[in-house]
């Protein structure tokens, strides 16, 4: 058994030796302006490569798409990379040329807002859980923040991210709130209440979550309010409170219609709380809140 094991590892070994030698290859022949050839040796991928080796490979391949001017595809590997690791360097690579800097740059311009976006609905959603990797998660998505304000690819949206990804940050160790459901008011002839969930505090940490004093539904056209029964789709708002009790920042975490969000929208921001407190000092937070339509 012993002598099998000593052949295994040098069969990896081996492996490995032939994977660096293959990749060094394609590295010279792109040096060499051999691009046609730099491609063919980077399809010789091997199936056990290490996760560096494999986006290596991916980073040169684009590089001699680039030198042929094949720039959409060397576009969709940029993308696929960017993806992988959003923070990636491509000026790790010594031989990387302006062109193909400012190519990558574009694309994680272009990539990384809805990237933060994703991130941020799976951070989220584990911080909705009292997950025990929120925290972690929370910190990624302020960390991809922070660079789409670096490289310009920032805007309003994000900027609500970041009081989101700030409030689930402090409550991330708390208990989660429940959301509250309510329905819209489609006019006088049909009103609405609000139902509301009880607060809800971690001992371990003493926050305790916001408690709604005013909350009533926003009021939507009813031709709006048709088109949400059609869909039979509940709008979902974060709503960011204050240490005051009112409501700073409405963000719409699920889409109806452009005018239904709106109207979503306006009616939060005339909410009112008792705020979330954390060992008894009201703090910042965030609250979900699903908007029902109701049935005829």
């Amino acid at each position: 058994m012993k002598s099998l094991a000593v052949v295994v590892a040098i069969a990896g070994v081996v492996g490995l030796a032939a994977q660096d030698d293959s990749l060094s290859t394609a590295r010279d022949l792109y040096a060499s302006a051999a691009y046609e050839e730099a491609l063919a040796q980077l399809a010789r991928s091997d199936s056990i490569e290490s996760p560096t080796a494999v986006r290596d490979r991916a980073a040169y391949r684009a590089f001699c798409l680039v030198a042929l001017g094949r720039v959409d595809e060397a576009q969709t590997i940029a993308e696929s990379l960017l993806r992988a690791d959003p923070l990636l360097s491509i000026e790790q690579y010594a031989d990387a040329a302006p062109r193909i800097v400012t190519l990558f740059a574009e694309v994680r311009r272009r990539v990384l807002p809805p990237l933060i976006k994703d991130e941020y609905r799976v951070a989220r959603a584990h911080a909705l859980e009292h997950a025990p990797d929120a925290e972690s998660r929370l910190s990624r998505v302020g960390d991809l923040l922070d660079l789409a304000q670096q490289i310009g690819a920032s805007d309003a949206t994000l900027a609500d991210l970041r009081l989101l990804v700030d409030g689930f940050a402090d409550l991330s160790r708390a208990a989660t709130p429940r959301a509250a459901a309510v329905s819209p008011d489609p006019g006088p002839s049909a009103p609405a209440t609000p139902a509301t969930s009880s607060p809800s505090t971690s001992a371990a940490v003493r926050i305790t979550e916001p408690i709604v004093i005013s909350q009533p539904p926003p009021t939507v056209p009813p031709a709006l309010l048709d088109l949400a029964r059609r869909l039979r789709l509940p709008s979902e708002i974060d709503v960011i409170i204050n240490e005051r009790g009112t409501v700073d920042n409405v963000v719409v975490t699920r889409s109806v219609n452009p005018a239904y969000d709106a109207a979503v929208v306006a009616a939060a921001r005339a909410w009112r709380y008792q705020p979330a407190t954390k060992d008894g000092v009201p703090i910042r937070s965030v609250k979900t809140v699903v908007i029902n339509a109701p049935g005829k």
